[in-house]
């Protein structure tokens, strides 16, 4: 008689089962995502290298993508009330998004006596790739830094320098 009962209850477990159903998923529902995953990006800050003088031989100004700044070769920092300063990007998207950064080809900036320097981008902070965390409309930050090489007083007459640099924000 326990034989059979046991046999039973068995059975029944194996019909209780075959019913129930369990979802399982690969890889989250399409209608959970956002409508819109594009990313915007925002220009917070240009970077600036601040006002320096430069002797015969030349040499580079870098500001870090923390916004210090140190010089090379004859390159002298002044401190003459014109801010150093890193450039700062805002970008806005989904959290979790995967971003990476392909820094441009080095940019050349052109002054406004003659002359012209190259601007060579640098790191970013956060380091590249990275996932987003704020959630819109809070912006993810990124700072970016540059090394600027400068040549002698003849090549590179004072004045002011400017140029466009390139970066490519990936959306992954």
């Amino acid at each position: 008689m326990q034989i059979k009962k046991l046999r039973w209850i068995k059975f029944l477990l194996v019909i209780l089962v075959s019913f129930a159903s369990f979802s399982c998923f690969a890889q989250v529902p399409t209608d959970s995502l956002p409508l819109d995953p594009a990313i915007s990006i925002y220009t917070a800050q240009n970077i600036s290298f601040g006002a320096f003088y430069h002797e015969s031989a030349g040499g580079s100004i870098e500001v870090t993508n923390t916004g210090s700044r140190s010089v090379t070769g004859t390159v002298i920092a002044l401190n003459l009330g014109i801010s150093f300063f890193q450039a700062i990007f805002e970008i806005e998207a989904p959290p979790g998004t995967i971003i990476s950064i392909l820094n441009g080809p080095d940019a050349t900036l052109n002054g406004s006596n003659g002359g012209s320097m190259s601007l060579h981008i640098g790191d970013s902070d956060p380091i590249s790739p990275f996932n987003t965390t704020a959630t819109p409309p809070i912006r993810t930050q990124i700072n970016i830094g540059g090394t600027l090489t400068v040549g002698n007083p003849a090549t590179n007459p004072p004045g002011a320098y400017n140029g466009s640099f390139y970066i490519i924000f990936n959306q992954e």
